[in-house]
């Protein structure tokens, strides 16, 4: 087994638990694709994703091109990272259905996108949310 998979297989198995500080160096140097890869296969398991926000709202970062909402699938990915620049913010746990109804329709309507697990670099696979949303279908 590649260590790749055998990360894999490790954080497949602690979805919902506490991630080791290896662990999250682990995530946090994977490739883009296989970090998106993981969140949705998380977010499959899990039933939920991490975004941040704070008493004004979630945090949108501007790519210059697009603005995205981070999604993020541990508690603690999104602490680190908000630990970094965005400190007022913490994680907020959305529930799969209300993401898929609610959130991602009009996310497409605001025209906005989705920064998918960035890594502490700021590097995000960055999807719209239409595209994203045929993961769950």
């Amino acid at each position: 087994m590649t260590f790749l998979r055998q990360i894999m297989s490790e954080l497949t198995s602690k979805l919902d638990s506490t991630l080791s500080p290896k662990q999250i160096q682990a995530i946090d140097g994977m490739s883009d694709q296989v970090r998106f890869d993981h969140l949705v296969k998380s977010m499959q398991q899990q039933k939920h994703v991490w975004t941040l926000a704070n008493e004004t709202g979630c945090l949108l970062i501007d790519t210059g091109e697009e603005k995205c909402l981070l999604l993020f699938s541990h508690q603690q990915l999104a602490s680190e990272w908000a630990g970094q620049d965005h400190n007022t913010f913490t994680p907020l746990k959305i529930e799969l259905p209300v993401f898929i109804e609610k959130w991602l329709p009009g996310m497409a309507n605001d025209g906005f996108f989705l920064a998918c697990q960035p890594n502490l670099e700021g590097e995000a696979f960055v999807e719209a949310p239409e595209d994203f949303g045929v993961n769950f279908r």
